[in-house]
């Protein structure tokens, strides 16, 4: 166990390290202290209109090849779905937040996908992720997430603990190091409520998460990016698609 925890202090220490000497720069240097950002108007209100038809189309079809589901039908996503909305691509800046995610963590994005997905209030749902969690509990990784409609505390907001991406966390006995899933947070997190049409952006060491929806519709697209080639390929194969879709 003493061994364990310390190896978990050297994986913690590390990227602190990293992000003080090499990363930490450029237009997100600010979610190393603030966590997450909001920037509103983004995407234009037609814009947004658009791409939710074209998600509800493409969710019509229960065989799609690229849909993933959660076990009770309350979060449905669509990976790989740039390659449903070509011509809509550019309004989503890609190489701009691309740029700006690798100066913030340091390392080269090689590959990106993004993903569309909708929530809808079924009973017992966890929100979309499936309750809290780090997308990694060592390393700095950074999620865009456009609004698609209006999101308020009802709907399925993205949430979040402040602070919570940094070594700086007191309570280890509730935030372990080297834990990514957490069932019970015992404070209040921080709920993004935002306009149609807002980017949020965070750094995913946080531990953070879809509130459970309880009424109405959240539609959202997020910008996924990986330091290796088969990044998307990787992430098709965890969600139980064909890699091969890529």
């Amino acid at each position: 166990m003493i061994m364990k925890i310390a190896i978990n202090y050297a994986k913690a220490i590390i990227p602190s390290i990293w992000m003080h000497f090499f990363a930490g720069k450029g237009e997100l240097r600010s979610l190393l202290y603030e966590t997450a950002k909001v920037n509103k108007q983004a995407l234009s209100i037609s814009t947004c209109l658009e791409l939710i038809e074209r998600i509800e189309v493409i969710l019509s079809d229960s065989d799609h090849p690229r849909v993933w589901r959660d076990k009770i039908g309350s979060d449905s996503r669509i990976w790989g779905f740039e390659k449903d909305i070509a011509e809509l691509v550019e309004e989503f800046e890609v190489e701009r937040w691309i740029k700006a995610v690798d100066q913030y963590t340091g390392r080269k994005t090689r590959s990106w996908c993004l993903m569309a997905n909708r929530v809808v209030p079924i009973g017992g749902n966890l929100g979309s992720g499936g309750g809290m969690h780090r997308d990694s509990p060592f390393s700095h990784q950074v999620k865009c997430i456009w609004y698609l409609n209006n999101v308020d505390g009802s709907n399925g907001p993205f949430q979040y603990l402040p602070g919570t991406n940094t070594n700086l966390v007191r309570d280890r006995n509730q935030y372990p190091l080297g834990v990514s899933r957490f069932n019970e947070i015992k404070v209040k997190a921080q709920e993004v409520h935002a306009k149609a049409g807002s980017l949020l952006i965070c750094d995913t060491k946080c531990i953070h998460g879809g509130k459970p929806i309880e009424s109405g519709l959240r539609y959202a697209v997020t910008l996924y990016t990986f330091p290796g080639k088969a990044g998307p390929e990787k992430i098709f194969e965890q969600s139980g698609l064909d890699p091969a879709l890529v």
